[in-house]
């Protein structure tokens, strides 16, 4: 059977990205994780050629609207406008803890915040988090970073209290080797939980029903777990001091 007509595909990144989602390896110096293992999973099947293109947050919308890329990984709740784009079916649930360099007493209640500061990732939305980083009765201190490596840094240099990330996120830069004399340690609740899907602009319609046939086989046939496990290593909360 042909193959259909070669599908080109410009997907933009938050600039490094976000491990184990899709960031910059430095060692084969291409993008990888698991939005380039579900592309390169059914790319020869469709006929798929991705080229993963430098963005931020703020810019990925304005490019999609622009027709310089055609789609990028978030949260529908994440987006400053989300009219008229085109989302696929979700590739996963983002689970968002905060973290810290002691042990957590119990649950963490915004309504109990007094000024606190926390590691945030620049150009990142945090709805959950927003009414305490505006309030001034129970306030919250948002600290911004260039990517999650150096929120984490960050913590370590105690310049914050908390970082909030992805649970997969953390477990794989918590876990770094540059880590290793660090101990973190996990929320006991989620802070917040947004379905990940893929933002598409509305001239590629054309590629929902196929991504979204080879999305479900991905996670249904166990390539995702793989994927995630693959790219944030098998570890657990709290994260102690390296052997």
């Amino acid at each position: 059977m042909a193959l259909p007509p070669t599908q080109e595909i410009i997907f933009a990144i938050n600039s490094p990205g976000s491990p184990p989602y899709l960031y910059f390896d430095t060692q084969s110096q291409s993008y990888q994780g698991v939005v380039v293992d579900f592309f390169n999973s059914f790319a020869d099947k469709a006929n798929l050629r991705v080229t993963y293109l430098d963005s931020s947050r703020a810019r990925n919308e304005l490019f999609l609207r622009q027709g310089k890329a055609d789609m990028f990984l978030s949260g529908e709740e994440w987006l400053d406008d989300p009219k008229g784009f085109i989302f696929s079916n979700p590739l996963l649930q983002h689970d968002s803890y905060l973290y810290a360099t002691t042990a957590f007493d119990g649950p963490f209640e915004l309504a109990e915040s007094s000024g606190e500061l926390v590691c945030t990732r620049l150009g990142f939305k945090y709805p959950v988090l927003q009414t305490a980083f505006e309030s001034e009765q129970h306030p919250l201190i948002r600290v911004n970073s260039a990517s999650q490596t150096l929120m984490a840094l960050m913590l370590t240099k105690g310049r914050c209290d908390y970082a909030i990330m992805s649970e997969q996120n953390a477990l794989s830069v918590l876990n770094k080797r540059q880590f290793c004399d660090n101990e973190f340690y996990q929320s006991p609740n989620v802070i917040s939980s947004v379905d990940l899907v893929l933002v598409l602009r509305p001239g590629r319609q054309d590629l929902l029903p196929v991504i979204n046939q080879y999305m479900a086989s991905y996670i249904n046939t166990g390539q995702l777990a793989h994927s995630i496990e693959r790219h944030s290593g098998v570890h657990t909360f709290p994260k102690l001091l390296c052997d």
